[in-house]
Order: C-alpha cells, then sequence, then structure tokens
C-alpha cells in the first residue's frame, strides 16, 4: 500500500529525532517499572510510634495536674480571704436554714447537696461527716469545723445512771453567770455548747432567770429540764456583771495563733500581718494594714478596735552603718533612694541627723514622712 506523500511526512524521522524517540522510550518504562521493583524488594518494616504516644499521653496528664494544682491553689486562696471576712457563729447542719448556710459561706450547690442528702434520710453525726458532703473543700472545711455543733468522733460509752436516769455524782446547784469551763463538763455538757455559753457571757450576756438558760442554741428541753432545779442565779452576781474587754493584740509581737484569735483575721491574713511586719521593722500606726496586698477596708474596720500597736518595738535602721542592699529591703524606699543615701554619707561623711535627708532633698518630703521613723544615726 502506497501514502501519499502528504503522509508519509508525517512518519519521517530525522537519525537524531529517532535517537531521542528511543531515549524517551526508555525514559518511560523505567518510571513504569522502578517504583514496582523497589516496593517488591523493600524490607517490610514498620514504625512503632507507641512510645511517642505514650510520651505525649504523659505530658498532657502533666499540664492538667499543673492546671489543676494552680486552680486548687487560687479556690483555696479564694476560700481563705473570703472566710477572713465572714462571722461566723456555731451550727447544726442537720437544722441550720438555707439562709444560716450562705452566711457561712456556703454556695447554693453545696447547699442543695446537704439539702438532698437530708432529703434521703442522711444525718450528720460527727464532723467529718460534714467534710464528706461533695463539694466542701478541706480548707472550706477546717474554717467551719470548731463551730459545727456535732461530736468529733462516735462513742458508745455510756455514764451510768441512777434511777432518775441522770449521770451519778454529777449534778449540783450552779450559777449559769459565773460557772467554769470545767464544771459544765461535770453537769455533762459538751464542747460545743460550752463555748456557746463561755461566748455568749464574753458578749455581755447575761442569764436573769432559769428560763434564760434554755434559749442558749444547742440546749435541748431534756437538758434544760434535767438542769432547771439546780439552777440558782445570784441577783447581787448579776448587777456587777461587766461586759469583759474585747480582745486586743499587739501586732507588732502578736504570735501567728494570737492574730487568728481575733474575729475577722484568718490564716491568711494573719501569715500576711507578720510577713508585712518583718519588710517593715514593725508597725507604727494601724493603717499600714491597708499597705497589705488584699487586705479589705471592712475587714480592717472590723478589727481595728482589738489591735494596738507598741512603737517601743520598732527595729530601726541605722543610716550610718546601713548598706544598699540593708536599705533597699525596706518597702518604703527603691534602689536610686537606698543608693543616694548611702553615697552622700560616702562623700560627705556620717549623718549628724536624719533630717539632712530632707534638708538635701536625699530623699522626697513624702517618702521622708513615711520611711523616717524607720531610721536613726
Amino acid at each position: 500500500m502506497n501514502l501519499p506523500e502528504d503522509i508519509k511526512d508525517f512518519f519521517y524521522f530525522t537519525k537524531s529525532e529517532r535517537n531521542g524517540i528511543f531515549f524517551l522510550i526508555i525514559l518511560i518504562f523505567l518510571i513504569i517499572i522502578i517504583p514496582n521493583i523497589y516496593f517488591k524488594y523493600l524490607s517490610d518494616t514498620k514504625t512503632d510510634a507507641t512510645q511517642f504516644d505514650t510520651e505525649i499521653e504523659k505530658f498532657e496528664k502533666s499540664l492538667q495536674s499543673i492546671n489543676k494544682q494552680a486552680y486548687q491553689n487560687r479556690l483555696d486562696r479564694y476560700i481563705s480571704e473570703r472566710y477572713d471576712t465572714l462571722e461566723l457563729f456555731y451550727f447544726n447542719p442537720n437544722t441550720t436554714t438555707d439562709k444560716s448556710f450562705k452566711k457561712l459561706g456556703l454556695t447554693e450547690k453545696q447547699i442543695a447537696t446537704i439539702r438532698n442528702y437530708l432529703k434521703k434520710g442522711g444525718k450528720f453525726y460527727t464532723k467529718d461527716d460534714f467534710r464528706k458532703i461533695y463539694g466542701i473543700r478541706q480548707s472550706q472545711y477546717q474554717k467551719l469545723k470548731p463551730y459545727l455543733l456535732l461530736a468529733n468522733k462516735i462513742t458508745n460509752n455510756k455514764p451510768k445512771v441512777t434511777e432518775q436516769n441522770t449521770p451519778t455524782d454529777s449534778l449540783f446547784y450552779f450559777d449559769p453567770n459565773t460557772l467554769s469551763a470545767e464544771n459544765w463538763k461535770k453537769l455533762g455538757l459538751n464542747n460545743q455548747q460550752i463555748n456557746i455559753i463561755v461566748n455568749f457571757r464574753n458578749k455581755g450576756g447575761v442569764f436573769y432567770k432559769p428560763q434564760d438558760f434554755k434559749k442558749i442554741y444547742g440546749i435541748s428541753n431534756e437538758t434544760f429540764n434535767k438542769l432547771s432545779p439546780y439552777i440558782k442565779i445570784e441577783k447581787n452576781q448579776i448587777k456587777t456583771t461587766k461586759v469583759i474587754t474585747p480582745l486586743s493584740v499587739d501586732i507588732n509581737s502578736a504570735s501567728h495563733e494570737e492574730l487568728t484569735r481575733i474575729n475577722g483575721i484568718g490564716d491568711y491574713l494573719a501569715n500576711n500581718i507578720i510577713w508585712y511586719r518583718k519588710k517593715l521593722g514593725g508597725y507604727i500606726k494601724k493603717e499600714q494594714l491597708l499597705e497589705i496586698k488584699n487586705f479589705r477596708k471592712s475587714t480592717f474596720e472590723k478589727i481595728k478596735p482589738n489591735i494596738i500597736i507598741d512603737a517601743t518595738k520598732i527595729k530601726k535602721i541605722n543610716i550610718n552603718f546601713a548598706e544598699v542592699s540593708d536599705l533597699v529591703k525596706h518597702p518604703y524606699l527603691n534602689y536610686n533612694q537606698a543608693k543616694a543615701i548611702v553615697a552622700y554619707r560616702t562623700k560627705n561623711g556620717a549623718y549628724q541627723s536624719i533630717n539632712i535627708l530632707i534638708e538635701k532633698k536625699i530623699l522626697p518630703v513624702n517618702t521622708f514622712n513615711q520611711i523616717k521613723e524607720y531610721l536613726s544615726i
């Protein structure tokens, strides 16, 4: 078959073109065949990512743990600060109202949990029972524990009784206005009941008649009926009864325990008061407490009548011997001011008066007025 000349031209290649086509065919063949050969003879190895996944999981858990711990620390700090502003009182969680629970710092959710527990037949017998309520944090429980009118633990020991069903050798005539805590125990009262009575008397409360004893929170009808025949109130004692002076504490020497006895000061504030006292060298006026971070004005007004200041216990800084590192530790001085005090002494000799600091404008007036009580020569 003879092809037309114009068609033959399409199938005619020069030698260089034929070589190029041949090379292209070989290249295409290699591209197709090489991957098949490679994957056929490639060793069947698998990458084990188990260890990597385990490390990732551990890392994520550590982040969760850190975040949870930080949250819990912030929450405990918030609870401490909040309870420093509350005026707590004795209560029995089996009978306390929702309104009273709120005054004790419990949230709506915590109150709802307690109500649900009681509705299902639950009852609080010991202080630890209250701690087990879901949502009650340990730091919150420690604040409320001293005010719980519940037993510390359940005991099966029962006192011997007479035919009148009263403990033997326990009843005697007494005046509730003067009876000691030790003798209240002999009458069968527990620590919570005794604390309420003592607190009532310390605030100026007086029993004018036997029936007043019945009004004390935590005194049941059974207890009152048992003790009322022995109540003998001395009339002359009532006339001379005085309100006990509220607790007064010197914040320049008070221990942590002494500070927490003041109503309104908890562990958090007590620690901060002592910490700032060390930084200052002692307090010279009550208002310096407001310089402490997170110290509320309302808390200050509440505790102000109960604190005193002995300014003779102030620790002063001798500016003729102190170095920059000593001066800068005081919260009223910054580094430049401390450096200026030492530089003037180095150049001009010992200070003859602390007033030189203001006369030579070494310190600003406001800073000098703050710090002058802490300086000596």
